[in-house]
């Protein structure tokens, strides 16, 4: 069975290539959402598996803040994804359960990681 994935990114571009990088890695994308707000409405709909969080929404909502929301709801593992992935950042992200960062620009490879790091955390 595939992992389903959510991707909550506002850039259209990066989003595309999120979803091609997960598909190649035989990952199922549920969905897209370009703001905080939406990303929760598509979350309880869809109900991920894994969802692939942008740190700094365009609509000022705090990627963090939206990704404990849908974790509480629907359990979900988060990738923090962020141009701005220093220390502080992780640190807020980490400590929600199954929080992982991702600095953009990443690989294909990194990618992968994360993910069966998520993986793994989970099945322990």
């Amino acid at each position: 069975m595939h992992q389903r994935v959510l991707i909550v990114e506002d850039e259209v571009i990066v989003a595309d290539d999120l979803a091609w990088k997960l598909r190649q890695l035989g990952y199922d994308v549920v969905g897209f959402a370009d703001s905080g707000e939406d990303a929760i409405s598509i979350a309880d709909q869809s109900r991920p598996d894994i969802v692939l969080m942008d740190v700094q929404l365009r609509d000022g909502t705090s990627g963090i803040e939206s990704a404990r929301i849908i974790q509480e709801r629907t359990g979900a593992a988060m990738v923090f994804v962020s141009a701005f992935a220093g220390l502080f950042l992780q640190d807020r992200a980490l400590m929600l359960k199954s929080g992982i960062c991702l600095g953009k620009p990443f690989s294909l490879l990194q990618l992968k990681t994360a993910l069966e790091t998520l993986t793994a955390r989970d099945q322990a």
